[in-house]
């Protein structure tokens, strides 16, 4: 029997004839003319073709379409009243811990619903301090340490204890992860893991093991390898813990993911759901109560991966993006990080417009109303499932190799994770993969009001990023600046007319101007004429973009005498005559798809040089 909102459709539609999928495909074939419909899909480093649509035919086969949030496995997580999160403000907490805990104070009065407390020195923590100064019943307290986990919470619970506060209303977590951090765990730490279970086990709201996988995302990973390594991180848990005598069910209720939350929106929002999806197949695989999968908790933060340094302001609009993501993925609470964390230490101004991304998601943009407001998405729907595909295959590809432990041992894990990370960062130098105000679009009139020396050699500034060899190439121009009290210039000279040779220098022009340097392009009918007035330009780079070999071969011997000695580099793909073009004065080449590092590499040595000899 027809529904009756399948009968208003009806009358509403009646005028117009239903358009199949076949129907669409033909009048996009026809719209695009010589371009083939194929050469839209998109190939992702997790190894998914992306079609440039999707229909219901899709997802019709897909199991999960139907279930409703609250219904295992979880797909759509647990909530079925709202879609709210805790806003939780990360606090650096250095030495004594009193300026932390009145800073956490302070912001628990300026919108954040939770604090999470990254603790160098669990010995030096004032315990009391913070009990006497927040509600730990009242509000999300969590804690990152690298060492004695047990022993911060001891001190913890012995002031609750003092002030006749039950430890079974703390809420937050504790977040001590030697698996993905170090690939192992020793026995005191598995002890100290135990110790914690066993604090813990009366508290539901406050959880004691946290898997993070920001570990992988932190240095490139795809997100297939994010979802399966810390499922196997997880695994390598729970296998740990049971064997040591805690029963199932506690470790299950007590277990959190942190996860970062990067810029490829669509691929950040059926990650989360595709992490669930799986989880639950975890659990059924230990054959566990179903709807303990429910209780897997996740905190996600803004990525550190795609932070930049230059142009930072930017970061506000990525994190905004990110945060996006995560809260329409549905994670439990969010933390976004400052836009000025990758080179100095966070300011009032700073942390006050990271808290505010989330205050604004929910009070100006209202993401806390609807439960999954994915679902139903064809091409999200579908996204979910090729993502839970491949991470569940990769998962098993580790669990057979003697799980996580072992594959890291023997190199697979980080071995798989660099090539990923690898492509990434060509991608970003050649500028197929976009940093906006870094390696497109960056702001020419931006001034650098740090050190950049200092920084580089700081042991925090954070070499792991996606922006780093570009920023290093900057900074290298910066240094350059102060010291000689002018930028460093590249000229793009172009000699000849062809498209191609324009594609070529438009792109060396816009990589030189990202990194720095004053370019320009200048056009030029002949190598004679190119030669002539170059020749007495100061220029610390030239690069050549000619329509004819003969050109290319002429240029690099013409200019041997030029009195500043560039870099001289080609805007083409040597191929098999690369050592002839070198011989014939050429010290680099750049085009789509080159080893920006030896690009990189050349251009710094010279600067360098120029500074060396006018130091």
């Amino acid at each position: 029997m027809m529904t009756d909102e399948q009968q208003n459709q009806e009358r509403l539609f009646a005028e117009f004839t239903p358009g199949t999928t076949a129907d669409w495909e033909q009048k996009a074939r026809k719209d695009l003319r010589e371009t083939p419909l194929e050469s839209l899909t998109w190939h992702t480093y997790e190894g998914i073709d992306i079609k440039p649509y999707y229909a219901k035919e899709d997802i019709a086969d897909l199991p999960f379409v139907q279930q409703r949030p609250g219904d295992f496995p979880f797909l759509r997580g647990n909530k079925t009243g709202n879609n709210g999160w805790l806003n939780v403000q990360q606090i650096e907490v250095q030495g004594d811990s009193k300026h932390a805990i009145e800073k956490a104070a302070d912001a628990l009065q300026r919108g954040a619903e939770g604090i999470y407390f990254i603790v160098h020195n669990p010995e030096l923590f004032d315990a009391a301090y913070l009990v006497n100064k927040i509600d730990l019943t009242k509000n999300a307290i969590s804690y990152a340490v690298k060492e004695q986990p047990d022993c911060l919470l001891l001190k913890l619970y012995q002031e609750l204890e003092a002030h006749q506060i039950s430890h079974r209303n703390l809420k937050g977590f504790i977040n001590f992860d030697p698996v993905s951090v170090k690939s192992k765990i020793d026995h005191e730490e598995s002890r100290a893991i135990i110790k914690v279970l066993e604090l813990t086990k009366d508290s539901p709201d406050f959880y004691g093991i946290t898997v993070n996988g920001t570990s992988f995302s932190s240095i490139g990973a795809s997100i297939t390898q994010e979802i399966a390594y810390t499922l196997n991180t997880a695994v390598a848990y729970l296998d740990k813990l049971t064997t040591a005598g805690e029963p199932l069910e506690t470790v299950l209720r007590n277990m959190q993911f942190v996860m970062a939350s990067g810029t490829n929106y669509f691929f950040e929002i059926a990650k989360l759901r595709a992490l669930r999806l799986l989880w639950a197949a975890v659990v059924e695989a230990y054959k566990a109560e179903p709807a303990l999968a429910a209780k897997l908790r996740i905190h996600s933060a803004t990525s550190s991966w795609y932070q930049t340094t230059l142009d930072p302001y930017v970061n506000m609009l990525r994190t905004t993006t990110e945060a996006m993501a995560a809260v329409i993925a549905g994670c439990d609470s969010l933390t976004v990080l400052p836009f000025d964390s990758t080179f100095k230490k966070s300011d009032e101004f700073s942390e006050r417009i990271a808290r505010n991304v989330s205050t604004i998601l929910k009070e100006e943009a209202y993401l806390d109303k609807a439960v999954d407001p994915a679902a139903g998405s064809y091409y999200l729907e579908s996204l979910t499932n090729a993502l839970a595909q491949k991470a569940w295959a990769l998962f098993n590809e580790v669990e057979q190799k003697g799980g996580f432990e072992k594959a890291y041992d023997s190199g697979f894990i980080l071995g798989s994770i660099t090539e990923v990370s690898r492509r990434k960062f060509r991608n970003i130098a050649t500028g197929r993969d976009v940093l906006v105000g870094t390696n497109k679009y960056p702001n020419p009139k931006e001034s650098i009001n740090f050190d950049p020396e200092e920084l580089i050699q700081s042991a925090d500034f954070d070499t792991t990023r996606a922006a780093y060899p570009t920023e290093v190439m900057r900074m290298a121009t910066e240094l350059h600046q102060r010291k000689r009290k002018r930028r460093p210039k590249a000229i793009v000279a172009v000699i000849g007319h062809t498209e191609e040779r324009h594609v070529n220098a438009t792109f060396a022009q816009e990589f030189f101007s990202c990194a720095g340097f004053e370019t320009v392009q200048q056009q030029f009918a002949s190598v004679e004429e190119a030669s002539d007035k170059l020749t007495g330009s100061a220029a610390e780079v030239v690069v050549v973009s000619s329509s004819e070999a003969n050109y290319v071969r002429e240029f690099g011997p013409r200019l041997r005498n030029h009195h500043a000695k560039p870099t001289i580099i080609l805007a083409d793909d040597p191929q098999h005559m690369k050592e002839e073009m070198m011989a014939n004065g050429y010290d680099e080449f750049i085009f789509e798809d080159c080893d920006m590092k030896n690009l990189l590499a050349a251009v710094q040595r010279r600067l360098a040089q120029d500074d060396d000899n006018n130091a």
